[in-house]
């Protein structure tokens, strides 16, 4: 199962939605329709993706701004995500248990603590990276690899 964050799953989205706005979306305009295709690759099946409400509602928040035909295939998309993926409940009192929640906040201490059950990861945020490869999860970190691509 892979576990994905609120930045992964909306450069996700928007490329579901349509892959060339991906550079011009104001939130993922970082981001090239190669980070889609490598993200996507590694997700390798939509069925096993886990979600997180918290992560749903940021993502929504993010994205539900879309005008025209983009609004229409955005609510198609992410309904259909959201029908094939598994969604996780967690209490937000178990964030305040954690000694990352000082750092990483409600949704990324979430995430953090439960990522140790899954097979990988996804992430774009180098911090909640940095907390998951130092509690031995599996990562990818969406930012990293653009960057490491970059380089090359």
């Amino acid at each position: 199962m892979v576990l994905i964050d609120t930045n992964a799953l909306v450069v996700l989205m928007i490329g579901l939605v349509d892959v060339r706005q991906i550079r011009s979306h104001k939130r993922t305009s970082i981001y090239e329709e190669e980070d889609f295709h490598n993200l996507f690759a590694m997700i390798h099946d939509i069925k096993d993706l886990i979600v997180l409400p918290n992560v749903w509602t940021e993502v929504d928040n993010l994205l539900n701004n879309f005008q025209g035909n983009l609004k229409s295939t955005y609510i198609f998309k992410i309904t259909e995500v959201i029908k094939n993926t598994t969604e996780k409940y967690i209490e937000s009192i178990k964030a305040t248990e954690k000694y990352a929640f000082f750092d990483l906040g409600i949704t990324d201490s979430l995430l953090w603590s439960y990522a140790e059950k899954c097979d990988l990861l996804i992430t774009s945020d180098s911090k909640l990276s940095d907390f998951a490869i130092a509690r031995g999860v599996k990562v990818y970190d969406m930012v990293l690899e653009r960057n490491k691509r970059l380089l090359l």
